[in-house]
């Protein structure tokens, strides 16, 4: 788990020290104050540790992550920095992992990252703002041209991506069966979706469908017949399979967390941070309660989740929703500039920021509705 980021003339950042949550993170603020950014400096300390890219050239993940003019290293050292001196990412981790990187305006490579304790961390997931499913069949067809898809995303799309590929071990129902932890995520998350994702890798072309359908708890009829012992199946509405591009898009971003939970690329408690940019972008307010739930319900089972949003029903459900008796904890973060650098505060509570943009603006709109009321007075 990701216990602090540092960062030092990196990008937007002047110099930012923020500690985490090993729960749940949300980070809040402005446009232009560096949500994305921070997101994107924290999954590419985690992906540089993990068992997948360990030892890989930290230089070029990060102007793949974050795209900056001409794929140069030295444009993401933030603006106005003194020639010479160092642009600084440094990352500490719950199991004493330690990542440290140092390049400046004319650097070509990145400063090798210094690991103070050998064992590898988990791989990350990273959900940028737009969902991936619709972008999937493109992105992965065999006849894609790589440089080109390259040049469109950003490799959190694509990281992204290969994950959902990856096949799954075992048939979602016998790890309901085994690890009720998974079962009782997944199962309510197919529940409320009325159905499931799926991928299929037909030679080089995805093949993507919904199936519409809930689990059923029945008796497992390849036993006995006097077996009595009870077992989740997923019953389907024959005939009703649709493409998964005709989901709303609110639904398939709710969907990659069922398919990456269903070949465990999402498994608590053994991978990385899930890092979320904007979960509540192009979904209906209705599914925000059931978002909320599913990630706490990740965090209970050792995920620990980071995300930043702008929206106040998100920050409202996860105040009403938490359970301090489950050992729920969420720590707010909340970037502001001040003097033309962004600072950032925390809280375990969103109402003791000093500056909280979301929850201003709701205050405006219900002081203009008090005025509306009262006839303009």
């Amino acid at each position: 788990m990701l216990e602090k980021l540092e960062l030092k003339n990196f990008a937007k950042f002047a110099e930012l020290p923020i500690h985490f949550s090993p729960r749940i993170n949300i980070i809040i603020g402005e446009n232009g104050t560096g949500k994305t950014q921070l997101l994107k400096a924290a999954y590419a300390a985690n992906a540089a540790l993990n068992d997948e890219l360990q030892g890989a050239d930290l230089a070029k993940r990060l102007c793949r992550i974050y795209r900056p003019t001409n794929d140069s290293l030295g444009k993401l050292v933030r603006h106005g920095t003194p020639v010479g001196e160092h642009a600084e990412i440094e990352a500490r981790f719950a199991g004493g992992q330690r990542l440290q990187a140092r390049f400046t305006s004319a650097s070509k490579t990145v400063a090798l990252p210094v690991v103070v304790a050998q064992p590898a961390i988990g791989a990350p997931l990273f959900f940028p703002t737009k969902e991936v499913l619709s972008l999937l069949r493109g992105i992965k067809n065999k006849d894609a041209d790589l440089k080109t898809i390259e040049s469109i995303f950003d490799s959190t799309y694509l990281d992204l991506c290969e994950k959902l590929m990856v096949k799954k071990p075992i048939k979602a129902e016998e790890t309901i069966e085994s690890d009720p932890r998974f079962g009782a995520v997944y199962e309510k998350l197919v529940n409320a979706l009325e159905g499931r994702f799926s991928l299929t890798d037909l030679g080089g072309s995805v093949h993507m469908s919904f199936d519409p359908g809930q689990y059923q708890v029945q008796r497992d009829k390849e036993q006995h017949e006097l077996n009595t012992r009870m077992q989740a199946k997923f019953v389907a509405n024959k005939g009703e399979s649709v493409s998964a591009n005709m989901a709303a898009e609110g639904i398939r971003k709710l969907g990659i967390l069922q398919l990456l939970l269903q070949n465990h690329q999402l498994d608590p408690g053994r991978m990385g941070t899930l890092f979320w940019d904007e979960p509540e972008t192009n979904m209906n307010p209705k599914l925000t309660r059931l978002l909320v739930e599913i990630l706490l319900e990740l965090s209970r089972n050792g995920q620990q989740i980071v995300l930043a949003t702008h929206d106040y029903v998100l920050l409202k459900w996860f105040d009403l929703l938490v359970k301090k008796g489950l050992g729920d904890h969420i720590r707010f973060h909340a970037l502001s500039v001040e003097d033309g650098k962004i600072t950032v505060q925390s809280a375990d509570d969103y109402r003791q920021l000093n500056s909280n943009a979301i929850a201003n603006t709701f205050n405006d709109l219900y002081d203009e509705e008090i005025k509306r009321s009262l006839g303009g007075a």
